[in-house]
């Protein structure tokens, strides 16, 4: 996958741990508890949006945890696969 062709999403998009201003991109109701790149990836392969996987990296306000990031396919709206995936996660740790 190029650079300008995918989206990056950090776990910190989906935790419901923290605040907006703290990095969280999905509605309260919508956010799920500790996401990890394992868990955004397994949505992902179960929602066959294609995707890549970087355990080594950290959220930028965060840069002391290496959560990692998951490069996303940007077909489709990066709120949208947000949205998808944390509906994912939610289903599986149910």
């Amino acid at each position: 996958m190029q650079a300008k062709n995918r989206w990056v999403l950090w776990p910190a998009y989906l935790d419901i741990k923290l605040k907006r201003d703290q990095g969280r991109r999905v509605a309260k109701k919508e956010a799920v508890d500790s996401p990890t790149v394992q868990m955004i990836s397994d949505a992902l392969r179960s929602l066959a949006i294609e995707h890549e996987v970087d355990e080594t990296a950290s959220f930028p306000s965060r840069w002391y945890k290496k959560e990692g990031r998951v490069l996303v396919d940007n077909k489709l709206g990066k709120a949208e696969i947000l949205k998808m995936v944390a509906a994912e996660i939610r289903k599986r740790t149910k």
